[in-house]
């Protein structure tokens, strides 16, 4: 775990002339990030155990292992998001919508 400090997510959405809607992600990023580290220690076992092709009688296409390929690319998403400054994301503005998601 690092001592970066504490990063969040905070969404704020303005609709036609209203008032701002402010989110803010429920957890920090930095435990989102920790827990799915968990997640992905439980896929790696789990990998061990299924096998990399899909049955060919299934309907789905999604496997273990594309699970935590996606968890390991999501986790280098958060890594990103947290490695600099406090940052806004995104800022959007229409005639009607103002979108705003900030790093802090």
């Amino acid at each position: 775990m690092s001592n970066r400090g504490f990063r969040s997510l905070w969404i704020r959405l303005q609709l036609e002339d209203k008032r701002f809607l402010m989110i803010p992600f429920p957890i920090p990023l930095y435990i989102f990030e920790e827990l799915l580290d968990s997640f992905l220690d439980i896929l790696v076992v789990a990998c061990f155990f299924v096998p990399k092709a899909p049955a060919p009688n299934t309907s789905s296409r999604v496997s273990v292992h594309l699970v935590k390929e996606l968890v390991v690319a999501i986790i280098i998403l958060l890594r990103s998001l947290n490695s600099d400054e406090p940052y806004d994301l995104v800022d959007v503005t229409t005639d009607k919508v103002k979108v705003l998601i900030k790093i802090r």
